[in-house]
């Protein structure tokens, strides 16, 4: 049943891949916000699976039935093994005071194990994420006056980038009571941002080899983070049945430390080799310096069949470093982020009859006053989402498809906006490993 319906919903996500018009042929399946060409990227928010639909990290949203990627305090109130992976496909559609396009972009966005050592008292978890995205490609064009050739030389340079910050993490979450839940997690971080420069011009001869320019830039580093979560929830606050979650997280800056590289091919005692063009450390060594993230929320369940969230999340990008490029690193501004969302969840009443009511359903809305400042102007992004959690009826396995809709950035002042629209799928596995005889 689980295989049919990942296979449709597989189908479904890459079927608009075919219909989407292309400004760089060759690469726009890989392309994504203009706006992550600056510095490190665009940050990704880390969002658990069930929490998607109301477009929330989830942080004070404990789910029985998905493990959470967003608090790690939430690990210790785990009874049973749990897995999860998620695919995203997002399009956008780009415009400015001139002109318009469209690209996509099919990526993965997470995968996360979760163990208990202790069931319901002491649980680990092991994910890796993206944290930053750059996923872009833009043309310049120019002439170049010159009186060596006679008319002036129209060139065009094309600048496509790709790749990012990624996350390997491995964490604890203890239980210290009913109420209330703690939790750690280390991470080994993976810059590696690669950028493919083409220069080609109108006159070939103006080049020895009668062939483009490419020039492959690529910056890779490591280093390591810390994250801290906790988790707190109160019961019978208005009547019997309700309860509240309060909780927040804590991730320290990271510093990476990295290198870069320049690499093209030139003609060497008549082989066409790839060469590496410069070797100064002034130049290759650099600092990618990730920000502080505070983010915290509040969930209260009226019942068990409906809950409210809200959420607010804080980076302090004005500390963060870009140094191959002070200028990007200008345009660096303190992010804040907030989100609300409703849940509800009929299959959790057994007495309930009719389709409809073996779903979860969510909704949400967040605005997102953006990381960046550019000609004065904050590039911000407004979501609405929605969602559709489909439990299985033999175990606490289920598959979560959420759907999103916003806009980002503006055309004031020569800047381009983004209308975004996309959807993610994720499949979430449960009690398919019960440790409790091997700890306990």
């Amino acid at each position: 049943m689980y295989l049919r319906v990942l296979s449709l919903c597989t189908f479904l996500l890459l079927l608009p891949l075919t219909g989407f018009s292309q400004v760089i042929e060759d690469n726009l399946s890989r392309s994504g916000s203009i706006y992550s060409g600056f510095g490190v990227g665009m940050p990704v928010d880390i969002n658990s699976s069930y929490t998607n639909g109301m477009g929330l990290s989830g942080v004070s949203t404990y789910s029985q039935y998905a493990p959470s990627i967003s608090n790690p305090a939430q690990w210790g109130r785990s009874g049973f093994s749990q897995g999860q992976l998620t695919l995203g496909l997002t399009n956008f559609n780009t415009s400015d005071s001139f002109s318009s396009a469209q690209n996509s972009r099919f990526s993965f966005e997470s995968f996360q194990f979760v163990f208990p050592l202790l069931r319901n008292k002491l649980g680990a978890s092991i994910s890796f994420t993206p944290i930053t995205r750059a996923d872009f490609a833009r043309v310049n064009q120019g002439t170049i006056e010159n009186p060596d050739f006679g008319s002036p030389i129209d060139f065009a340079t094309t600048l496509i980038g790709s790749g990012g910050i990624n996350r390997f993490e491995i964490g604890l979450g203890y239980q210290l009571s009913d109420n209330i839940s703690v939790g750690y997690a280390a991470s080994a971080y993976m810059s590696s941002i690669t950028e493919e420069i083409t220069t080609s011009f109108s006159d070939f001869s103006f080049l020895r080899s009668g062939q483009p320019i490419t020039i492959d830039k690529e910056i890779k580093g490591t280093s390591f983070g810390n994250r801290f979560g906790i988790f707190t929830m109160a019961e019978k606050l208005l009547n019997d049945n309700d309860r509240m979650s309060l909780s927040a997280t804590v991730n320290l800056p990271v510093n990476i430390s990295s290198d870069r590289s320049f690499e093209t091919f030139r003609i060497v005692e008549g082989i066409n080799e790839l060469v590496e063009l410069t070797e100064s450390s002034a130049i290759t060594d650099g600092t990618l310096k990730l920000p502080l993230e505070f983010n915290s929320g509040v969930t209260y369940y009226l019942n068990p069949y409906h809950s409210f969230s809200a959420e607010y999340l804080y980076q302090k990008w004005t500390d963060s470093e870009f140094s191959y490029d002070l200028t990007e690193q200008g345009f660096y501004k303190d992010r804040s982020k907030v989100g609300v969302g409703y849940q509800y969840q009929p299959f959790m009443d057994q007495q309930s009859s009719g389709f409809f009511s073996n779903f979860r359903y969510s909704i949400g809305a967040s605005y997102d006053d953006g990381h960046l400042t550019v000609a004065g102007q904050n590039i911000e992004t407004a979501m609405l989402h929605a969602g559709l959690t489909i439990p299985s009826a033999r175990n606490r396995s289920s598959i979560d498809i959420s759907f999103n809709y916003g806009i980002r950035g503006t055309e004031s002042n020569s800047l381009v906006k983004e209308n975004i629209w996309g959807f993610k799928l994720s499949l979430n596995l449960a009690e398919f490993m019960f440790l409790k005889q091997r700890f306990q």
